[in-house]
């Protein structure tokens, strides 16, 4: 009988044991209201509710490609799968221009767009002032300043005036000179020759105030085989998606200009969202951006050295009176267009870079 009564306590005390350690299993707990709440390991992706995002490529390249497939494994990790993407392949949907609409409408939520789709999806205020000549010209300034500064912070503000978020930058690069025949040593070489460009009116009037001829809409490749064009203007990570180094017999490395992307939402789209699907977002957002600023500055580093390396190039550093001279003209372009970009950055700009009197 001593022993039934024995076992019969200790069963009611490991049953007692059992009960109190239920509240730390993880497993439910209890509202106000008597219900149980599902928690998880992960207590923040329990909270998220589903979600499908829509997003679109515009311009293909597998360094972005690769970052739409980590922002999508991203959310779907801190989500718990709660979050998923749909995907839209590159070119099927238009160019840039079509995507920035799409964007605008609402047909898609999210996407990489460059400094040029900025400037579409927030007409009529001038947004490109980023890529002024002269302006940055390093990354660690890029860094400072843009990424990490002000000039984010101010294209932000503009952009969400405008129904767009500007989630976090991204990066194309710095700009070099890069062609065929007799290179780019000195101020003198700009002459007469002719520069493959983009189809932008500021970029076409610092080429002329360099003393070339620019040049658009002409492929980079063909154009340097066929001598249609003397040289381009390029960042080094299109230089190298291009395959530019089987064509050119020169690298002019000034670093004079810079451009940059974005992950960008539909202003509507976020707003939409809960906190806790706004934060997965934007997290993921920013380890995809992370991703294509390492991959570009190490791209950057490596294409130029393999360049260096190689006899049929010749790769050349400007000197410090060149690249004076090159600014000189730099702002030239600056105060030519003080008036057509925004009017709050462009009065930072010229009270903090620009030389005093």
């Amino acid at each position: 009988m001593k022993r039934l009564y024995a076992l019969i306590l200790a069963l009611a005390m490991a049953l007692s044991l059992a009960a109190c350690g239920s509240s730390d299993s993880g497993e439910s707990e209890q509202t106000d209201d008597g219900a149980a709440a599902e928690t998880t390991d992960d207590g923040a992706a329990a909270e998220v509710e589903e979600l499908t995002i829509n997003l679109y490529n515009p311009v293909a390249g597998e360094v972005t490609d690769t970052s739409y497939t980590i922002f999508a494994d991203k959310v779907s990790e801190l989500s718990g799968g709660k979050i998923t993407c749909n995907i839209t392949p590159a070119g099927t949907l238009g160019a840039e221009r079509e995507a920035t609409q799409l964007l605008l409408m609402g047909d898609i939520d999210m996407g990489v767009f460059s400094i040029d789709g900025l400037d579409w999806l927030v007409p009529d205020v001038g947004m490109s002032w980023i890529c002024l000549p002269g302006l940055l010209t390093s990354y660690e300034e890029v860094d400072e300043y843009y990424n990490n500064g002000w000039m984010f912070e101010r294209h932000k503000e503009v952009a969400a005036e405008h129904g767009v978020d500007l989630i976090c930058p991204g990066e194309f690069g710095l700009k070099v000179y890069m062609g065929t025949g007799e290179p780019i040593r000195t101020m003198d070489d700009f002459a007469g020759k002719i520069i493959r460009i983009p189809d932008v009116q500021f970029h076409h009037d610092y080429i002329e105030a360099l003393g070339a001829m620019p040049v658009s809409g002409i492929d980079m490749y063909t154009g340097l085989q066929q001598g249609t064009m003397d040289a381009v203007q390029n960042n080094i990570p299109a230089s190298e998606l291009f395959k530019l180094e089987e064509v050119i017999d020169w690298i002019t490395l000034t670093w004079d200009m810079y451009g940059n992307n974005f992950w960008v939402a539909n202003g509507d789209f976020t707003a939409s969202l809960s906190d806790a699907q706004r934060e997965i977002i934007y997290a993921a957002a920013e380890e995809a951006a992370q991703y294509v600023r390492d991959t570009y500055r190490e791209v950057n580093d490596t294409w130029v050295e393999e360049c260096r390396n190689n006899p049929d190039i010749e790769v050349i550093d400007i000197s410090d009176e060149m690249k004076a001279e090159m600014q000189e003209i730099g702002y030239q372009i600056w105060e030519e267009y003080r008036d057509k970009f925004d009017p709050v950055a462009m009065e930072r700009i010229f009270e903090e870079f620009y030389p005093a009197d």
